[in-house]
């Protein structure tokens, strides 16, 4: 395992969007979320990522210097297109909208469709938090990448279908809840599959549908990943691919019925009570849950959005830990586009 300096990681990751013909502003705004996903411990959406969106730019399925666009609007309601830039710039565009429309009327529902992978959506979900807003973030839709059966079978039908809610607190920090509908993102098989490790019991089947905790059994041999928590997760994933394919109209925006798109929603706190009144009452139900003694095996109650801070904490001091295999991806992508990368930090 390497460790990688954030800077240099940052710095390599501009590079080669740029080279890839991605604007300035654009490229260095992606460098920042995807490196921002690894030092928040979700490598599955850092920088392992670049490569393959290096390969939809050259397959034009990926268009870096696009700009989303308003597509239709009321004064609490909008449809974002995302014209197939970054999933990451789609998914900012379309929170900007949802937080100006919230500020002014209270709520907002803004749906985004023409878009690519989103990365880390909890990113987007903090904006609104950040902003005094209840946010909430789902992406969804299979035309892009299925992988994922349905509770019960054995044949891939949804993405992992990840759902991202934000609440602003007082002292403490706020409330992130991010989590894909699956039992492991798929990015986190991506790095198993880096690392050659074998997955938890109870991720995957494989082609026959039997258990496996090898991750070739997904990626090369037929196999599926399974829901979250049975029914449970396999409801949501239904859900949200209800939201973002049938209701947002992806079929008429985008190439076919399952077409990858996000819907979000914003709140104002202030349209049910002041946030200065809110934020005491939130923070004194966390301290609340954080006094609750730890059970057997555990050390502490965590608050959602607790590890990421931790960890973002350490990663900033002590670097990045990141797999030789996803390194030299990195640096082959890199004299692919003509950059010759600088010497790898300890």
């Amino acid at each position: 395992m390497l460790s990688i300096k954030p800077d240099e990681l940052r710095s390599l990751s501009e590079r080669i969007f740029a080279a890839a013909g991605t604007p300035a502003e654009v490229g260095d705004y992606m460098a920042q979320s995807l490196v921002t996903a690894n030092l928040m411990g979700h490598d599955s959406h850092g920088v392992i990522r670049i490569p393959r969106y290096i390969g939809q730019i050259r397959d034009g399925s990926l268009k870096p210097a696009a700009t989303p666009s308003v597509v239709k609007e009321t004064e609490t309601t909008a449809l974002v297109d995302g014209n197939y830039t970054f999933g990451q710039v789609a998914a900012r565009f379309a929170a900007d909208v949802a937080i100006a429309k919230a500020k002014r009327y209270h709520t907002a529902a803004v749906g985004l469709v023409n878009q690519n992978h989103t990365g880390r959506i909890g990113e987007f979900a903090e904006m609104m938090g950040r902003a005094g807003l209840f946010g909430m973030f789902i992406t969804a839709g299979s035309r892009q990448w299925q992988g994922v059966a349905p509770h019960g079978g054995r044949k891939r039908v949804f993405g992992t279908n990840p759902f991202a809610f934000a609440v602003p607190a007082g002292e403490r920090p706020m409330v992130v809840i991010d989590w894909a509908t699956s039992v492991l993102a798929e990015g986190k098989l991506q790095v198993a599959r880096a690392k050659k490790a074998t997955l938890p019991p109870g991720v995957i089947l494989d082609g026959e549908g039997k258990p496996s905790t090898d991750v070739e059994d997904f990626y090369t041999n037929g196999g599926v990943m399974l829901p979250f928590a049975g029914y449970k997760g396999y409801s949501l994933a239904l859900l949200g691919e209800i939201l973002v394919a049938p209701f947002l109209a992806s079929d008429v925006y985008g190439p076919g019925p399952r077409a990858y798109g996000s819907f979000v929603v914003a709140v104002n706190v202030e349209a049910f009570r002041p946030v200065a009144e809110f934020t005491p009452q939130l923070d004194a139900l966390l301290d609340e849950i954080k006094a609750v003694p730890p059970a057997q095996g555990f050390d502490e109650v965590l608050i959602p959005g607790e590890p990421e801070q931790r960890t973002m904490a350490q990663r900033k001091q002590g670097g990045i830990p990141m797999p030789e295999e996803t390194w030299q991806k990195l640096l082959e992508t890199a004299k692919e586009l003509g950059i010759d990368p600088a010497p790898r930090g300890d």
